[in-house]
């Protein structure tokens, strides 16, 4: 396996390097880390003439509080980065939780969150977390600045709403209360379960974030990845626990909602039959850890029972 060659242009902002995609068209792609890139063009799947760099443009790894408590993590952020991030971990620990589950260390020590998202792998961690809390992405194109919800950015199997010539630049995250409109008494969980090795990529990466009072639902947010062809929200699991009480009768209902408002992927990993079957049990056992009395609010470290 080797590279072709290829030329590369080092962009110092925003601007170049959305100048050099549009001047160079399909025959360029944008890279950051380059974790996923790098290995599709040494097997030939990708073979860019241009590779535009932006990672020495200034701000862009930048994580910075936002005035309704919230993050906004800049595109070249590390995984690793924002798993470590002291603010990330304050403000939106469900971040900070997935993005220490992406992979190996290697891999987190070099990838970028705006490149992990760009992607657009059903199999990321940060997807689903992100899903949950319903970020915000700041793409930069040719038609100047537009901001977009996560929940719309994954369009299809490896495809996203980026237009020729965008950047991503910043994910703007809630805070966890925000995103269940709860400041206080919120639950979360993120769970990436695997069928071999933790570092393998999630066959259901599920990320919870609920409010809970005198064991009824006030509000939930769940984001899903690994099972359908891109991750996904699952806004009908939402409905059905939002004012319900959490009792094992509801929560064998919303696994069965989980596991049908989905169309799972068959693959080397897994069959479709057995993701949706995955889906169901592991949705089950989340809700039952976040609706224990003995889990804790605005936190992941409820009894895990077994989860990966």
């Amino acid at each position: 396996m080797i590279l072709r060659p290829f030329e590369y242009v080092e962009c110092a902002e925003v601007a170049e390097a959305v100048a050099a995609l549009v001047r160079h068209g399909d025959d360029a792609r944008l890279i950051a880390g380059g974790t996923a890139l790098v290995p599709l063009m040494k097997h030939q799947v990708l073979r860019p003439a241009v590779l535009v760099s932006v990672a020495r443009v200034p701000g862009l790894a930048a994580i910075e509080p936002l005035p309704d408590g919230g993050v906004r993590v800049g595109a070249l952020a590390t995984h690793a980065a924002v798993a470590r991030s002291p603010l990330v971990r304050e403000r939106v620990p469900l971040v900070a939780e997935a993005c220490g589950r992406v992979a190996s260390p290697t891999i987190r020590a070099m990838g970028t969150l705006g490149g992990n998202l760009c992607y657009g792998e059903s199999a990321s961690d940060p997807s689903p977390a992100l899903l949950a809390l319903r970020a915000r992405l700041h793409l930069t194109g040719p038609g100047g600045a537009r901001v977009v919800p996560v929940v719309e950015f994954f369009t299809g199997f490896y495809e996203t709403a980026l237009r020729e010539g965008e950047v991503l630049t910043a994910i703007d995250v809630p805070p966890v209360g925000a995103a269940v409109t709860a400041p206080r008494g919120v639950r979360w969980r993120y769970l990436k379960w695997t069928p071999r090795a933790r570092e393998d990529k999630a066959l259901v990466g599920l990320a919870v974030a609920l409010s809970v009072e005198d064991g009824v639902c006030r509000a939930a947010r769940l984001g899903l990845g690994g099972v359908a062809a891109s991750p996904v929200a699952l806004t009908g699991a939402e409905r059905a626990l939002e004012g319900a009480r959490l009792d094992p009768r509801l929560l064998d209902q919303v696994a069965d909602v989980a596991a049908a408002e989905v169309e799972p992927i068959d693959d080397l990993q897994g069959t479709a039959p057995y993701r949706r079957d995955m889906l169901r049990v592991w949705t089950r056992r989340v809700l039952a850890d976040l609706a224990a009395p003995s889990a804790r609010a605005a936190g992941g470290d409820a009894p895990r029972r077994g989860l990966a």
